[in-house]
């Protein structure tokens, strides 16, 4: 909510952070009372410019004993269609899980991350929760606890 209070300049978040914003809009009177457009961009990690961590954050629960298996089948072909899922992402403040960002602004910046430097945590070798590790490191960087090198030295290796 500081973000929408404009006490802080800029907020350091991942996606799941993100999909909430747009409710927040709401609960804040300085956002209310002083609208502001915002965006939310790739951080600079390198000379050559930002990298993303492509991280899929698509859950759906079926019951596999159900009677109507076949129509939930079908239910969730229709869903995972590139125009559904840029519906919902834009409904729920999400980012896409498709590759065309250009019809969201809050996202667009994402978009333009050159194929080369977006990375799958898998081919990486990181299989534990990303957003845990971030989380873990952003906040012993935030408390002082860890130095940024201390907090990129652990990362993958936090536990819950």
């Amino acid at each position: 909510m500081r973000f929408f209070e404009c006490d802080v300049p800029m907020m350091t978040c991942s996606g799941d952070t993100v999909s909430g914003t747009k409710k927040r809009e709401s609960r804040s009177e300085a956002f209310i009372a002083n609208p502001f457009a915002y965006a939310f961009v790739p951080v600079p990690m390198s000379d050559d410019g930002a990298y993303f961590l492509d991280m899929p954050n698509l859950q759906f629960s079926v019951n596999k004993e159900s009677p109507s298996l076949d129509m939930a089948n079908e239910f969730m072909r229709f869903l995972v269609t590139s125009g559904e899922l840029n519906e919902m992402a834009q409904n729920k403040g999400l980012m896409s899980p498709t590759k065309d960002l250009s019809f969201n602004s809050v996202y667009a910046a994402f978009g333009d991350v050159p194929e080369s430097r977006v990375l799958s945590p898998e081919v990486i070798g990181l299989t534990d929760d990303a957003v845990l590790q971030f989380r873990q490191a952003d906040y012993g960087v935030g408390t002082g606890a860890l130095t940024i090198d201390e907090a990129i030295a652990k990362y993958g290796t936090y536990t819950q």
